[in-house]
């Protein structure tokens, strides 16, 4: 069979999306050769590529509450809120999570490993928020640096994900050796074309995003969701069409970042998704 490189795009909780598409993988005995992840994508792929099966990161998803991965930076909205009416008190808002423990529960699942001590070809993607460049945390040599994008090896998985993961304005951007990283979806929502440099044979790309929207929106993290999603939808189409074989939508909707009690519908979307193209993939794949 042609090796598989598998995209998993960014998308908040709808990436659980992606363990259900990696289910109906592992059933019909698909083996992924590399895969590439941005923001949610980056910690399912991640945890898949130290080893968890499909079938233990559904069971570690319906096991989450909300407390185990959020926490509201309270102290920070407090010293804000303070600056805005006492002289003298100085203080920016630079998101309502912290991400800490996001960060704390990945480091957890994968046992500390870092990138280089994970086997399977895996790149995350991130956006250094400063300079706008974008940087990709890889354990695969055949990636390198250029103008546009930063390529560095010697990162534990869970600080690549948690800067992979930081959604503008909802996590505290996480500082990485002075660089100030945000979620890679402002970049590359879908990173493809990192398959093409690293030789896979057939690219698998599964986008959370929607081409239309039939239901409008409400609250600040639900519209900021869409926005990313309506931006980073135009920068990645290109590119997805150009080089993705397949390009997947489970078609998923915006999911608050706390409603986790959707887990199994959304794990099961993705896995109803892939079952209705797994002919195409197998005919691809030959």
């Amino acid at each position: 069979m042609k090796s598989l490189g598998l995209a998993l795009g960014g998308g908040g909780l709808r990436g659980l999306a992606h363990i259900g598409v990696l289910q109906v993988l592992e059933d019909n005995h698909i083996k992924v050769s590399m895969i590439s992840g941005t923001s949610i994508g980056s910690i399912i792929g991640g945890l898949y590529a130290c080893g968890i099966s499909a079938y233990e990161l559904e069971t570690i998803a319906l096991r989450l509450k909300p407390s185990d991965y959020l926490d509201y930076n309270i102290s920070g909205f407090i010293k804000y809120m303070l600056s805005l009416f006492l002289p003298g008190v100085k203080a920016q808002l630079n998101g309502i999570i912290k991400g800490c423990k996001l960060e704390r529960l990945v480091y957890q699942l994968s046992d500390g490993k870092s990138m280089g001590q994970i086997k399977l070809p895996l790149s995350i993607i991130a956006c250094d928020i400063n300079t706008g460049l974008e940087v990709v945390f890889t354990n695969s040599k055949q990636l390198c640096g250029n103008q546009r994008t930063v390529i560095i090896y010697n990162a534990l998985l869970s600080e690549a994900a948690r800067c992979s993961s930081s959604i503008p304005a909802t996590f505290v951007p996480r500082n990485f050796h002075g660089r100030q990283m945000v979620d890679g979806g402002v970049k590359n929502m879908v990173p493809v074309w990192i398959h093409k440099i690293m030789g896979a044979e057939y690219i698998l790309a599964v986008n959370l995003g929607q081409k239309e929207y039939d239901h409008p929106v409400a609250g600040l993290p639900q519209i900021i969701s869409r926005t990313i999603n309506i931006l980073s939808f135009e920068t990645s189409d290109s590119e997805e069409k150009i080089f993705a074989d397949m390009l997947l939508f489970p078609g998923v909707e915006e999911v608050l970042l706390d409603d986790i009690s959707q887990a199994r519908a959304i794990i099961k979307q993705g896995r109803l998704a892939m079952q209705k193209r797994l002919p195409e993939l197998k005919q691809g794949l030959k």
